[in-house]
């Protein structure tokens, strides 16, 4: 799981059904870090967090129990309401909030709802998460382009080196300069592809 470091604390990150969930237990880490859980139960008591978390839900879950969520924000906000995460799972059926036992475990939200928490525990942090996460997804994104022109590379270079072979080498060539022409061209379709010859790529990036 990838991890954001935000304001010296280390936010964990996961993917569930193709969606970001970032770790609202390490979120409120920057508040108290012996009351996590005791934070996200406080939070999830206000009625305002009730109104938002519902409509999130209806908007992107169409398994959400409205009956149950009416319910729910009838009481949100009286002295005798409590509420954890995972009552509001098991009532609604929410997808926004997962909750999660172990080592690894902990209350995870979909990053809508996880900033929202943020701007609940700290103004400032919420601003500087979103500012990393915004650069991991960055970097995520580069990665990926790299990835597919790496991959295009190995496919095109298996057509490309059979086109060589029956194509532009002559019998008579030796070993070596069969091994230069395979280069010069292999050259060619690295530039077309990430700009840089193999040797240009290997001296700009030592390690």
């Amino acid at each position: 799981m990838p991890k954001i470091e935000v304001l010296a604390k280390e936010v964990t990150i996961q993917k569930l059904n193709d969606d970001d969930f970032i770790s609202l237990t390490d979120i409120a880490r920057f508040k108290d870090t012996e009351r996590t859980d005791d934070l996200i139960r406080n939070w999830l008591r206000n009625r305002n967090t009730i109104e938002f978390l519902g409509i999130w839900e209806q908007i992107n879950n169409p398994k959400f129990n409205p009956v149950e969520f009416d319910g729910i924000r009838m009481q949100a906000g009286l002295n005798s309401f409590t509420l954890t995460p995972k009552q509001w799972i098991e009532k609604t059926g929410a997808i926004g909030i997962v909750s999660k036992a172990g080592r690894y475990g902990g209350t995870f939200a979909h990053k809508d709802i996880a900033f929202e928490f943020a701007s609940w525990i700290s103004v400032e942090f919420k601003l500087y998460l979103i500012k990393e996460f915004q650069r991991l997804k960055e970097s995520e994104r580069r990665q990926l382009g790299w990835d597919i022109k790496r991959n295009l590379a190995k496919i095109n270079y298996r057509i490309h080196t059979d086109a060589i072979k029956e194509n532009l080498i002559p019998p008579e060539l030796s070993k070596a300069e069969t091994t230069r022409v395979y280069a010069s061209e292999a050259d060619i379709l690295n530039m077309a592809l990430f700009g840089m010859t193999a040797s240009d790529l290997r001296q700009t990036n030592p390690d």
